[in-house]
């Protein structure tokens, strides 16, 4: 048996820091786990946009209903009502996963932002799946 090799089979990559929103393209993608680390208390908050850069951002419409925190290893679930917003714990971890088909119509990046937290975007389930270095960009 074969082992299949994750980047460019079954995922991509792409990271934004705290000082810069960068937009993850989910065209080629089902949906994206946007993992936060690094953040004090407080929220992050998740938009969508129709291009790369300038166009249109707005809070995502259709909003989280469920996400995950770490802390010392152990992950809790957080359940809240359809929001554009999740809350970050001090120190720890925080996954949320968006699918690609609650983006609202013309709209197909996303972006996390917070004060203090950095990011990195986990796009799933590619539909062109490539030799890494062949990949499209995540951003473009």
């Amino acid at each position: 048996m074969s082992a299949r090799k994750g980047l460019g089979d079954l995922f991509n990559l792409a990271t934004s820091a705290t000082t810069s929103l960068v937009r993850a393209n989910l065209e080629e993608a089902v949906g994206v786990t946007i993992v936060a680390i690094g953040a004090t208390s407080g929220n992050v908050t998740l938009e969508e946009a129709n291009a790369a850069s300038g166009g249109t951002i707005q809070n995502i419409a259709n909003g989280v209903t469920e996400y995950w925190t770490q802390n010392n290893g152990v992950w809790t679930k957080n359940t809240q009502a359809a929001a554009a917003t999740v809350v970050c714990a001090t120190g720890g971890l925080l996954a949320v996963y968006f699918p690609a088909v609650q983006f609202s119509s013309g709209f197909k990046y996303i972006a996390a932002s917070h004060a203090s937290a950095s990011f990195v975007y986990i796009l799933h389930e590619l539909q062109s799946k490539r030799d890494p270095a062949n990949l499209k960009a995540v951003t473009s």
